[in-house]
């Protein structure tokens, strides 16, 4: 049964006229844009907030099917120096609000007066604008001089505001081809409500609708002076946001929604990172999976049984490609119902798990949203028996959908019952195979029907079943003849009935728990349930990963972006989604390597596989009907994989320790090269060809059909090749921009650039031939220095037991700090949070000072420990890079050094040892890496 009902000829014309009225600012109504004052009476200035009561100029031309708001209640709060908060809500009546499940949205939060916020308003027509309190720049305008515009009526609202910049990013999800939104237009049409398409692309041509799996409505907006500010327009009903661009680079955004409130947070002023803190802590800090996650992963829609996946894992251990967790698609289940294994297919995979155990290997099944609809279903019927699905408004029944299963059913997670039911299954999954994570599918939530599968009835006995329930309070009409059609198409399109209701406890429930509401929040709920199966009942640390995603997901789960296409360009995309959705607090990301949709090449999946090494999520998966693309088929993509996955394990204690921060703080793991160097024109150049992976490391693949070379932009720093320890870049003096690099691109090896001002954890898993992230927690562990153009770096180190439980909560981590300076001739090892002495890596064993031609005749270092114990090692300089290296097997853990030492005042000491110096070691490259570096150290030397 569809909502869908005949509106699109005259759709069209609303929206065609709708965007004319934006372009041409066009009015014939003083008050159509705005009909709203101020009542002076009501305004009370309290010293953090500021409430008002808004009248309508409108009042009493109602209209009965879309009655337009008479008298509206209105706050602006501070919530600290840089964060307000605006609300928008009906004085006389109830509407729906999102709940916020962050139970700490505001711990770190100290309100601020209101008249230090840069604040003010105006009556009538009532507006508001802010103004940066640092610079007096105006931020945010919603004056009708500046286009703005206020509308509120019960199922359609709009707000208009005008913004210093056309500078914007964020509002997923989508996948797009410029990270910034609307770059190739004036005008833009995204719309947000979460649905299952195929990730088409999405350029904001008008009307939208090209919306996919999440709805994330928080966008950054970036000044013409560099700084930053965010906006997150709390509102899930499904709504269109239009961006429009004007002359002098400034642009209106208009946010255009079917139900709900107006509800806003500006968060202002800083650098990127800065903002986007301020909004996780808000939201929710990101989760902490644990470290295996970071390694690579390997599934496949279409491995027909066990034995094809035990197959596959003989494979590439053969081929001697890492692999750290194999997935199962729906093929593992009995007729693709949850909580079951096909043991005809998949028998035998509780001791096919256990197998992976013992050699270090992790399983992750994938569970759908739908349970199957099924009478003798153990789950189905404890569900019905309990009220724990979601209810049809034609029935009064349980709603039945279609997905994987055939019909199925939803789950209603207002009912407590539901979480328990879930737990249980989950329970009974682990208990055949003990799975490591969960991977949550379907969630948006898909329906293979629009709105609902036609019951079993005959048309004649649906028809009188309709009649004798046509007065009770759910109406399965109240949604028909919407006034407004987001992306102009009906929201059940794919979706179920917005009808259909969920479990009420009050009034307030009752009226708005239904799907219309809370079709976006499934995904939310459904990962938090998910998350507390880890937490709650096995008590250990979580790993979830879902398709589906609106704000504050992050705290119970992990993203991969869906399904995409086995193309050259849609690989480029997926650096753009990254970068979304750190920003949307959801760090561990990745697409399916090589494409999942149609057949991949060689070359495309040789690539990709360079390149999604470096995601902080690293999976390869694809479709039932494509060819097969695991590593090892082909001998460039195996190449290409084994060295680009080892590449990374090199770096995973770094990963690692930005993830661990990005959970302690916020803020991004990955990120565009523009945010650490916002006030450089080239930075914001080609976006998707490169990444930053925290503030220190710059990853330059090859992106592009028939390209042996990649081309990053580095802005003007010094920079040095973290893997071949060589300067590619010195900073000049009185440069404004950097430097595009062309670097030799072969399939053997990924350019990985270190950033001048920074120190990174390093292991040789290259060298080493490193099959499994557990392995790393037993090698030596190296830091690289790479100073500035001041000679100073800072880096930093995070160990934990890495899947303990709430190790953030209970401080069950070290946190160590390291600031180097070539003018002081030393490197400071501070103890920001120390707890235990977790492995052996954590012993100091080398380090590496890049750069170092001024201490080419350096031949001493020592360390002082914190008990004041002065104590030597051993150092060498190797000419041809440039570089100092300093190693030890003294057995002293970096958390007892006070500071490394490379001063003259340590040469006595070590002449007091007798102490021999090595020669610098190479281990770190490979037979053709070393050829190639003695070639250039040849040429080097040569031009001298």
């Amino acid at each position: 049964v569809s909502t869908q009902s005949t509106w699109g000829f005259s759709m069209k014309l609303i929206i065609i006229a709708f965007m004319i009225a934006i372009a041409c600012g066009a009015e014939s109504d003083p008050y159509e844009s705005n009909p709203f004052y101020v009542d002076p009476s009501t305004v009370k200035k309290e010293q953090t907030k500021w409430t008002m009561h808004l009248k309508n100029h409108h009042a009493g031309t109602k209209d009965k099917a879309n009655p337009e708001l008479t008298l509206a209640w209105v706050e602006f709060e501070s919530f600290d120096e840089n964060v307000l908060h605006f609300k928008m809500n009906d004085k006389n009546g109830m509407r729906w609000e999102v709940p916020l499940l962050n139970p700490n949205s505001r711990k770190d939060y100290k309100p601020a007066p209101m008249t230090d916020m840069g604040f003010d308003f105006q009556e009538d027509p009532f507006s508001f604008s802010i103004k940066s309190p640092k610079s007096g720049d105006l931020l945010v305008s919603t004056h009708k001089d500046s286009f703005g515009s206020l509308k509120y009526f019960d199922k359609f609202i709009e707000l208009g505001l005008w913004y210093p910049s056309n500078k914007i990013f964020g509002l997923g999800e989508r996948v797009t081809s410029e990270f910034a939104l609307c770059a190739k237009r004036q005008d833009c049409v995204y719309t947000m409500f979460n649905k299952d398409e195929v990730s088409p692309l999405d350029t904001g041509e008008p009307p939208g609708g090209k919306n996919i799996y999440g709805s994330q409505p928080f966008y950054l907006i970036q000044t013409k002076k560099g700084s930053f500010f965010g906006v997150l327009w709390y509102n899930m009903n499904d709504q269109d946001i239009a961006i429009v661009k004007r002359e002098g680079g400034y642009a209106n955004v208009y946010h255009k929604t079917i139900g709900g409130i107006i509800d806003m947070y500006f968060f202002y002023s800083g650098t990127a990172e800065f903002i986007l803190k301020k909004y996780h802590s808000y939201i929710g800090r990101p989760y902490l999976p644990p470290f295996w996650t970071l390694g690579f992963h390997l599934c496949r829609y279409g491995w027909p049984n066990l034995s094809k996946v035990k197959d596959v894992v003989a494979k590439m251990e053969i081929a001697d490609i890492p692999l750290d967790t194999v997935w199962a698609d729906i093929d593992y289940m009995k007729d693709y119902a949850d909580f079951t294994i096909d043991q005809d297919r998949y028998g035998g995979m509780g001791d096919f798990v256990e197998d992976l155990h013992k050699r270090k290997m992790h399983w992750v099944p994938i569970i759908d949203a739908g349970l199957k609809y099924d009478l003798n279903d153990p789950y189905y019927k404890k569900g019905v028996a309990n009220n724990a699905f979601i209810k049809s408004a034609w029935t009064k029944q349980t709603l039945v959908g279609k997905v994987w299963p055939g019909l199925a059913v939803f789950p209603d997670w207002n009912t407590p019952y539901m979480t328990d039911l879930w737990h249980e299954g989950l329970g009974n999954l682990f208990k055949m195979a003990e799975f490591d994570g969960i991977w949550i599918d379907m969630n948006d939530v898909s329906n293979f029907c629009n709105g609902e599968c036609p019951p079993k009835e005959s048309p004649e006995e649906k028809r009188m079943l309709r009649e004798r329930l046509g007065e009770d309070p759910h109406d399965p009409h109240e949604f028909d003849n919407l006034p407004y059609y987001p992306g102009y198409k009906d929201p059940a399109e794919k979706a179920l009935s917005m009808t259909g209701y969920h479990r009420a406890n009050n009034e307030y429930e009752e009226r708005f728990n239904k799907e219309y509401n809370l079709h976006n929040l499934f995904c939310l709920y459904e990962a938090q349930a998910t998350h507390k199966f880890f937490t709650e009942v096995q008590k250990k640390r979580a790993f979830v990963l879902t398709r589906s995603q609106v704000p504050g997901s992050g705290m119970f789960t992990s993203l991969w972006l869906g399904d995409n296409f086995s193309r050259w360009e849609y690989m480029r995309y997926s650096i753009n989604g990254m970068y979304s959705y750190q920003m949307f607090g959801m760090p561990l990301v990745g697409a399916d390597i090589c494409g999942f949709i149609d057949n991949t090449t060689e070359e495309l999946c040789a690539r990709w596989m360079q390149m999604g090494a470096f995601y902080p999520f690293s999976r390869n998966h694809n479709d039932i009907h494509a060819m097969d693309q695991e590593p090892y088929i082909w001998n460039k993509v195996a190449t290409a994989g084994r060295n680009a996955i080892r590449q990374k394990y090199s770096l995973l204690m770094y990963y690692y320790t930005k993830l661990f921060e990005v959970s302690l703080y916020g803020g991004t793991l990955a990120r565009p090269l523009f945010f650490e160097y916002p006030n450089d024109p080239k930075a914001y150049e080609k976006t998707e060809f490169t990444f930053m992976i925290g503030p220190a490391l710059l990853i330059a693949p090859v992106l592009h059909e028939g390209i042996y070379s990649s081309f990053p932009y580095v802005p003007n720093e010094n920079w040095y090749d973290m893997f071949w320890r060589v300067r590619q870049y010195t900073y000049v003096e009185g440069k404004n921009e950097g430097k595009e690099l062309v670097l030799p691109g072969g399939y053997e090896y990924v350019n990985v650039l270190l950033r001048g001002g920074n120190i990174v954890p390093f292991q040789e898993a290259l060298g080493a031939k490193v099959r499994r992230t557990s392995a790393l927690k037993y090698m030596p562990m190296e830091l690289v220095i790479g100073p500035d153009h001041l000679g100073e770096a800072t880096g930093s180190l995070i160990v934990d037991y890495e899947d303990s439980l709430n190790s953030i909560e209970k401080k069950e981590y070290r946190h160590l700090t390291f600031t180097f300076s070539f003018t002081e001739q030393k490197m400071k090892v501070s103890v920001v949070n120390d707890y235990d002495k977790f492995y052996p890596f954590e012993k100091f064993a080398k380090v590496t000072v890049l750069g170092a031609e001024k201490w080419s005749r350096y031949r001493y270092a020592c360390v002082m420990t914190k008990d004041k114990k002065r104590l030597p090692v051993s150092a060498s300089y190797n000419e041809g890079q440039g570089a100092l290296y300093i190693s030890t097997a003294l057995g002293v853990y970096w958390s007892e050094i006070d500071y490394v030492d490379f001063s003259q005042s340590c040469q006595s000491l070590i002449s007091q040892y007798h102490f021999t110096f090595q020669s610098v070691s190479y281990t770190h490259l490979r037979a053709h890496e070393t050829l190639r570096y003695l070639v250039c150290r040849l040429l080097l030397e040569k031009k001298k």
